[in-house]
């Protein structure tokens, strides 16, 4: 499963001088009778091999015949979409398996081809959910269509000095089976939150969504300190021992509403700044090249070509003159705006990736806040 960690270090392969093979491939069972992906991926790699150079067909066909080889084994663990990016001369190999399908390409350029990564894992942010029962309370991981439990919490009163026959009456015994209720519930929020706090730090999430019944989640809501509180974005309920494909089968919905509040935010950010942003792919790159890119904004839809400098690796948009920072020669590449969440990526700059943008649309489908 791929990490924002690792997307960072793709992002530092540009401009190698090498050449890199990404494969994004559907390989759904639904959408793929009979593994009929395999047959997709030798018709992508026929076509490119016919639109490649004689100069570098030989490295590339070899390359290809490789990936075929190994989707011809029929690998372990697929889903329902395949990522490879490989280059030999780098001795670069990577494959993720991921929940979600992909639109099917085959790129070879110099550097790994990321954006439908950075998309996936823009549109299926991270979560992290807590259902909280009575006795026991369960923290699980969204990744990209996927959930995980990572740690469990369980008490009960059985490991508490309780003896209901010690009670008088049976008002008092279940008074004090009310107490020991309570105390119990306490003790799962407390040892939860501990895990939640742990959880949270070592993996950086910041979208927390509670589950469970309506007192359990008031209750432990409650307790929770207010920079954990704050970033509990949405809350559902479910029955705690459910299963996690229907805790996730709840959450898609709401996570997808999630996102496009936060989309919404992200844009008012962008176009509430008239001073401090720029839209359209020559003024980001000049941000870009300038090193004053602070968040920059994407359609996961919109492909504009460019060029780079053979160089000093600047970025432009397609022109006819030489390099405008160094005046050497430039090449010409497909992909502009890979190149563009790469650089943002090794500047430190924060990537958001929108599907639904009029607005930035009509600027181009790219736009960035400046530092200065």
């Amino acid at each position: 499963m791929i990490t924002r960690h690792e997307l960072k270090e793709l992002a530092t392969y540009m401009n190698e001088d090498a050449f890199f093979v990404s494969l994004y491939l559907n390989v759904d069972p639904k959408d793929n009778p009979k593994d009929s992906w395999l047959l997709h991926y030798k018709n992508l790699a026929r076509d490119t091999i016919s639109k490649t150079n004689a100069q570098d067909r030989p490295i590339i066909e070899k390359e290809l015949k490789r990936i075929e080889k190994f989707l011809s084994d029929r690998p372990d663990g697929l889903k329902r979409g395949l990522v490879i990016i490989s280059c030999p001369e780098k001795n670069f190999w990577r494959v993720h398996n991921t929940a979600m399908p992909f639109i099917n390409q085959l790129v070879i350029e110099h550097d790994p081809f990321i954006k439908p990564l950075a998309s996936m894992l823009d549109l299926f942010q991270r979560y992290l959910v807590v259902v909280v029962g009575k006795t026991k309370a369960r923290i699980l991981i969204t990744r990209m269509g996927e959930i995980e439990e990572v740690t469990k919490v369980l008490h009960n009163t059985d490991s508490l000095d309780f003896d209901p026959n010690r009670s008088g009456s049976l008002t008092d015994s279940a008074s004090h089976s009310e107490k020991m209720d309570e105390k119990v519930f306490r003790i799962v929020h407390k040892d939860a939150l501990k895990d939640i706090e742990k959880v949270m730090a070592e993996e950086e999430m910041k979208r927390i969504i509670l589950a469970g019944t309506d007192r359990g989640r008031a209750q432990f809501k409650d307790v929770l300190p207010n920079q954990i509180k704050e970033r509990v974005v949405a809350e559902l309920s479910v029955d705690r021992n459910g299963s996690d494909h229907e805790i996730l089968e709840k959450l898609i919905p709401i996570m997808k509403d999630v996102e496009y509040q936060f989309e919404r935010k992200a844009l008012d950010e962008l176009f509430d700044q008239e001073k401090k942003i720029v839209l359209g792919l020559s003024d980001v790159l000049t941000a870009l090249q300038q090193g004053n890119v602070h968040k920059m904004y994407v359609l996961t839809h919109v492909k504009e070509s460019g060029m780079v400098c053979n160089q000093c690796g600047a970025l432009t948009p397609v022109r006819d003159s030489k390099c405008p920072y160094c005046n050497n020669e430039m090449h010409s590449v497909e992909f502009m705006l890979d190149l563009a969440i790469q650089k943002a990526m090794d500047l430190g700059a924060r990537v958001d990736m929108l599907e639904h943008a009029p607005r930035l649309e009509k600027a181009g489908g790219i736009g960035a806040l400046l530092r200065y």
